[in-house]
């Protein structure tokens, strides 16, 4: 699964955001500096750096509603700038500073803080969606081989024997079936389905 890593800021100088670009976790990343308050929720990113000097009552009305909304389930890192400081709530989400010169000194640290986190939950939702697709495979081929689901999943083997090893320590009742010499549900019963 590849990726996109980006950085979208708002209400930077050009001098700011050649400083954002020096300081990348990465050369994959790109520096996407935005005059479109929109943008910065509707373009994916990494992190999120927002000059709130620079934006309307709106603009900041309508950030600060998204992330109200979201409660704080977004990968991205929001660097919040200046003044109007954002809702107590937002607070434990965003890291706010009074200024970029604020920031200058830990940008590096910042930014890379920012890529693990998100490399940590990319990695996780892709485990998440890996161990979902072997359980719905198991679910609806009863008897399937290991070898069948790393074919289908593009999986190693052994990744494969872990994935269904975490599904049944999650409580998941798969078994393998000598007579069918493959993997099913026991009782065709999944937790997460309910019955097949």
């Amino acid at each position: 699964m590849s990726r996109d890593y980006r950085i979208n800021t708002f209400g930077l100088t050009e001098e700011q955001n050649a400083l954002v670009e020096n300081n990348i976790p990465t050369r994959d990343y790109e520096v996407f500096d935005t005059d479109a308050p929109t943008d910065l929720i509707a373009i994916n990113c990494e992190v999120l750096i927002i000059y709130a000097p620079e934006m309307d009552q709106d603009s900041i009305g309508m950030i600060f509603d998204y992330y109200s909304q979201v409660n704080g389930c977004t990968d991205e890192t929001v660097i919040w700038l200046g003044e109007p400081k954002p809702p107590k709530e937002l607070q434990k989400f965003f890291k706010c500073y009074d200024s970029f010169d604020a920031i200058t000194d830990k940008l590096k640290y910042l930014l890379l803080t920012a890529h693990s986190k998100s490399k940590k939950a990319h990695e996780y939702s892709e485990k998440l969606v890996n161990g979902l697709k072997i359980l719905a495979l198991i679910r609806s081929h009863p008897g399937i081989s290991t070898q069948k689901l790393a074919e289908l999943t593009e999986l190693p083997l052994r990744s494969v024997q872990r994935y269904i090893a975490a599904l049944q320590a999650t409580g998941e009742w798969i078994e393998y079936d000598r007579s069918l010499r493959g993997w099913k549900l026991f009782h065709g019963i999944s937790m997460l389905y309910g019955e097949v």
